[in-house]
């Protein structure tokens, strides 16, 4: 493949940028069939009780209604509405403990019933005429609290409210020698932040019954196969008899990798035989919707003097809320990250899952590395200080180099976070910063920073099939067909300029085909970051078989051999004399319009299932000033330095960066799902108390994108998407502890906790 490269690596354009801005895009939520009904959710009003009785005759009786459905009319077929169970190499650890509607309330929000009604005032009146005799029983809100003996039993199945127990599978060494040979050791203990997705796009569903008893799903989704399946077990169904169409998302960010209203949805469209449509609230979003989990982390480095790891362990309690979901995996990657993430000789972790009678987590952007990431980096800083180091240099010393194990235990085909650490430190004044005298006053200035390697997919753990199929139309130009939906990263622009460098076609001749399970090849989904780095590779190998046929077919009309060609620039030439050529639109169109019964239809397909993972590696750096009397934290700078291998498009990767960032602010310092623990109701239920980070609070954001190719990359890519985020937290974090001396060990770093932690020292 030709190192002159013409699309790739281009600034060009969102495929889809004309539709979004234009308003012209399509979500879930605008979809209209003829004859729909409206849905509706009754939820629990308690946090744990045992339904007694439930009487829907008075709203059966309603006009308008055409359908009330509780737990005795759904399939009693027990499921996990995370997507992993159906791909994990050792899924005995996705714990089953969901019915489409409950049989008992577990949260406040749990779903009990649900209508459909023409309209969706009908609905709502329909689900006050539900009468539901609850048996309220006593709730337990602390994943600690829900450990001891006699705590309320969220599931009876789960003795301690224990799900499950593990142990990371890929600890090494003997940590107890390691900490003995350590002339440093730290402990400290962790409650990380449980955060909401909060995308734009509040969750929405339609169903709809075809007159030949075929279902078809419109719904967000990042695994549309796979969903399909888990929809297919639930309800006795041939995968065949279903089609997900996946519509325009407006964010996602691990939201859609798991079921959510699809099963209520189909249950009621099943019972009417007419379309159904589900749409949520942003508050019912908020509270309905799968967050990420707390982790409870108790943790242990040791260092020798030069600043060289001899041991680190991690002991998580995970408060997964009340149904298990992806508290396994998340959990899995968490301690992966926590363990893998520096060159150390022992290490270990353990975790217990647990349910608390709130609201589901599930999988959110950084899927555990975020979490770990956070507890590991401020733990390197606080063994940093204790031992009168730079914190920069105990890092230095101990990241890892290429063909060490990675976290996932492949080895590291490069590893540039030497590089990028002294290239994020430069850009940051970090050793000037660093010398700056104490400030006077109660505004105190500091600066930190956070590494992070993260991974292309999810190799070796996962099964992972990419499919992509290309067709020429007779103008010349393609049609590229992939189940992924683009969940707002451009991931289908990046595949498109992949597929015009390989057939030498622009940007815009090639037109996307996603999100239908009848127009595409089956496919694993998009998770783990590895849509670019794995999808990549299916669109190359489908564009170099479409290209071998275009240029079997041009070579007979320039009378040359098929190898002596070459194509750019919309043309088919001979490489040696490239003023002999043709046109690719007039290969196309002779090939299709053919009276010489020498028709082809030039095409190509592509089928790759990874056997490496390149990490993404970044470095982030935080500027900050505390004001010690409010506790008030303002980010002055933030510096992130990020090698993704290779930038198919510069500007799609850096406005990955700079969303991930902002995340990031809001994950450190602001969001915070709470709970009221008398109650079990959410506080934080719109967005004027859930306090997402806003453009007010935005400091100045430099993102560096750095490129050392992956060489099993496509066009040397690596993921992008997770790792995002993943560093700059806890450079926030660090920089509040230089700034003050203190170490805010339950985020996120409100006012309230910085001060609250001050007062102790003082």
């Amino acid at each position: 493949m030709s190192q002159e490269l013409s699309v790739v690596g281009k600034r060009l354009p969102k495929w889809d940028a004309s539709v979004k801005a234009t308003g012209a895009a399509k979500y879930t939520s605008d979809l209209k069939l003829p004859g729909m009904l409206v849905g509706k959710i009754l939820t629990s009003p308690h946090p744990h009780a045992r339904i007694v009785r439930i009487d829907a005759s008075e709203a059966e009786k309603l006009p308008g209604v055409k359908a009330v459905i509780t737990f005795g009319d759904v399939p009693k077929t027990i499921f996990n509405p995370n997507k992993l169970g159906l791909i994990l190499r050792h899924p005995e650890g996705e714990v089953k403990d969901m019915y489409v509607l409950s049989d008992k309330a577990r949260f406040v929000g749990d779903r009990i019933a649900a209508v459909a009604a023409i309209d969706e005032a009908t609905a709502e009146e329909a689900l006050k005429l539900i009468e539901v005799e609850y048996e309220v029983m006593p709730a337990v809100f602390d994943a600690m609290k829900a450990m001891k003996p006699g705590a309320p039993k969220v599931h009876d199945f789960a003795e301690n409210n224990i799900a499950l127990h593990k142990q990371f599978p890929v600890s090494w060494g003997d940590v107890e020698k390691g900490f003995k040979e350590a002339d440093c050791v730290v402990e400290e203990n962790f409650r990380t932040a449980r955060n909401h997705i909060s995308q734009l796009e509040p969750c929405a569903c339609v169903a709809s019954l075809g007159p030949e008893g075929r279902l078809t799903i419109w719904s967000p989704s990042q695994h549309i196969f796979l969903h399909r399946r888990k929809i297919a077990e639930i309800f006795g169904m041939q995968e065949g008899m279903i089609k997900w169409v996946t519509p325009h998302i407006g964010g996602a960010f691990g939201k859609y990798g798991s079921l959510s209203l699809e099963p209520v949805t189909v249950a009621l469209a099943l019972k009417t035989g007419k379309p159904v449509k589900i749409a949520y609230s942003r508050e019912q979003d908020l509270v309905g919707t799968e967050l990420r989990q707390r982790y409870i982390s108790s943790v242990k480095v040791g260092a020798k003097k030069d600043g060289t790891l001899t041991a680190v362990r991690e002991n998580l309690i995970v408060d997964g809320g009340a149904y298990f979901s992806h508290n396994s995996s998340t959990t899995d990657v968490n301690m992966g990250s926590f363990v893998g993430l520096y060159r150390c000789p022992n290490v270990d972790a353990h975790a217990d899952c647990v349910y608390t009678n709130l609201p589901v987590t599930g999988g959110v952007r950084g899927y555990g590395d975020s979490e770990a990431t956070c507890v590991l980096e401020q733990t390197i800083d606080k063994a940093a200080k204790e031992m009168g180091m730079d914190p920069l240099e105990m890092r230095l010393k101990n990241v890892k180099k290429p063909g060490e194990p990675s976290q996932t235990g492949l080895p590291l085909e490069t590893c540039s976070l030497e590089a990028i650490i002294k290239l994020g430190a430069e850009r940051i004044g970090w050793k000037e910063k660093k010398q700056r005298p104490r400030q006077e006053g109660t505004k105190k200035r500091g600066i930190g920073m956070g590494i992070m390697m993260d991974v292309s997919g999810a190799q070796p753990f996962n099964l992972q099939i990419r499919n992509a199929f290309i067709k020429f139309n007779e103008d010349g130009s393609i049609n590229l067909s992939t189940c992924i939906a683009d969940m707002g990263q451009n991931l289908l622009g990046t595949m498109a300029q992949m597929a015009a460098e390989v057939l030498g076609l622009n940007y815009e001749d090639v037109h996307m085909v996603s999100g239908d399970t009848d127009s595409t090849m089956f496919d694993t989904g998009q998770h783990a970051s590895g849509g670019c780095y794995q999808l990549g590779h299916a669109v190359i190998q489908a564009a170099e078989e479409a290209r071998g046929q275009l240029f079997e077919r041009a070579a007979r009309k320039l009378g040359v051999g098929a190898a002596e060609l070459s194509v750019k620039n919309r043309t088919v030439y001979v490489t040696s004399d490239p003023e002999k050529s043709i046109p690719i639109a007039d290969v196309a169109k002779g090939a299709t319009y053919n009276f010489e019964g020498e028709h082809l239809d030039i095409s190509g397909k592509g089928s790759f299932s990874p056997t490496h993972n390149p990490p993404p590696f970044a470095a982030a750096f935080a500027d900050v000033e505390v004001d010690v009397e409010t506790g008030e934290v303002k980010i002055k700078k933030i510096v992130y330095v990020f090698d993704c291998g290779k930038a198919i498009n510069p500007t799609t990767v850096e406005g990955q960066l700079q969303g991930g960032v902002v995340q990031a602010i809001g994950y450190a310092l602001t969001e915070d799902y709470v709970v009221d623990t008398e109650s079990g109701t959410l506080q934080s239920d719109n967005f004027n108390t859930y306090k997402l980070p806003s453009a007010l609070d935005m400091p100045e954001i430099e993102v560096v994108i750095y490129e050392e190719a992956a060489p099993s990359g496509p066009f040397g890519a690596r993921g992008v998407g997770h790792g995002t985020m993943i560093a700059v937290t806890p450079a926030i974090l660090n920089a509040i502890y230089d700034a003050t001396g203190i170490i805010v060990t339950e985020a996120p770093a409100t006012p309230e906790r910085i001060l609250a932690a001050l007062k102790k020292v003082v």
